[in-house]
């Protein structure tokens, strides 16, 4: 596999997931005053190659299911064109997770062992989401395991591998970050819908209906946005944090792009943007809040 199939196989598009909640969790982290940059760079580290890793496994088992095809959307396309052998990526894959295990093991040593126990929740969400005789990217929890594992079970170990610490800001902030990654997911769903339905798979869109797929995302969106207001009213988040607001002209910009087939066939871009927006704002907000108490 050369560089170019490498890049192909990881999907770039799709990391922009990962960068969200490791700079607001890093963000939470060093209001505490306790902010270690090493640690922090570490677990960025770990959770791109994690996502890499976890890309290669989707590419690879979907190929075995037979679910795509060299004109599939969204896919890196390097086994159905015959470029790599499946063995090839799968064993990529096992190199990125023993990887990401090596540079956690660091982490460990320094921290204590919750973040092990988090790391392996984390590669063990991974392979169910998309492995086994029934992965759960089939069924229509892919974007409530997606929303736990990227949101919540991200910013934890992000925040306490960066200060040693976790606090509520850090679980507050959680939801409305896991549920921004679940809208890239789901705007994915909507994309694949009609493929999904021919392979049997029961995604959220096709179990809601596309219609009601796009109600669910516009729901997300607002649930996001009216989180953030309700944590700022109550005092648990900081004033700043209402930034996220300006980014309410990009979401419904993004909403309309994707009622059309011409954008929905880029929907992982599009949705990542807004998804970038959310998480730039969020950090700002955070930061300019300061300390906490």
């Amino acid at each position: 596999m050369n560089l170019r199939q490498f890049l192909r196989v990881a999907r770039p598009p799709t990391l922009t997931a990962t960068v969200v909640p490791l700079f607001t969790g890093g963000a939470i982290a060093w209001t505490t005053g306790h902010w270690v940059w090493w640690c922090w760079l570490d677990i960025l580290a770990i959770a791109f190659i994690m996502q890499i890793g976890a890309n290669m496994l989707n590419e690879y088992f979907d190929w075995r299911r037979g679910e795509d095809n060299i004109e599939s959307l969204g896919i890196g396309g390097i086994i159905v064109s015959g470029e790599v052998k499946p063995s090839v990526v799968l064993c990529t894959a096992i190199i990125g997770y023993a990887l990401s295990l090596l540079l956690g093991l660091m982490l460990v040593a320094y921290r204590g062992e919750l973040l092990l126990v988090m790391g392996l929740l984390a590669i063990l969400g991974g392979f169910l989401y998309t492995g086994g005789p029934r992965p759960v990217s089939s069924t229509p929890l892919g974007e409530l395991m997606v929303m736990m594992i990227m949101g919540p079970l991200e910013i934890w170990s992000t925040m306490f591998a960066t200060s040693g610490t976790m606090t509520p800001e850090a679980w507050i902030i959680s939801i409305p970050v896991g549920l921004s990654v679940a809208s890239i997911l789901l705007a994915n769903n909507l994309r694949d819908h009609a493929k999904d339905a021919r392979h049997g798979r029961h995604t959220l869109p096709i179990v809601l209906g596309v219609a009601g797929g796009f109600r669910v995302l516009i729901g997300i969106l607002l649930v996001i946005l009216g989180w953030i207001t309700g944590a700022v009213l109550l005092r648990q988040l900081p004033l700043p944090t209402l930034l996220i607001w300006l980014a309410l002209p990009i979401g419904m910009q993004t909403y309309r792009k994707l009622r059309q087939p011409e954008f929905l066939d880029r929907a992982v871009p599009v949705m990542g943007r807004l998804h970038l927006a959310f998480g730039f704002l969020l950090t700002i907000g955070i930061i300019l809040g300061g300390p906490t108490r």
